[in-house]
């Protein structure tokens, strides 16, 4: 392998390596990290860039306490 190719590879597992530690330890801002990213990629023209965002957008967080969505205390709506 040449030396850019081995440096591509060792940087996409570091950036991968912390992109998951930023979800262990600090969920709230890797959700806001992935929300921010979604969106830029989904206000681009191109059809692949928002195909990109949508894949990238994070799942909507469950208030705590919230067993099922029941609506009765307008907290899931």
């Amino acid at each position: 392998m040449s030396g850019l190719w081995q440096h591509f590879v060792v940087y996409a597992v570091l950036l991968w390596c912390l992109w998951r530690l930023a979800c262990k330890y600090a969920p709230n801002a890797s959700w806001r990290w992935r929300a921010k990213i979604s969106y830029f990629f989904e206000s681009r023209h191109a059809g692949i860039f928002k195909r990109v965002g949508r894949a990238l957008r994070p799942a909507v967080s469950i208030p705590a306490g919230c067993a099922k969505h029941c609506r009765s205390c307008n907290t899931c709506a």
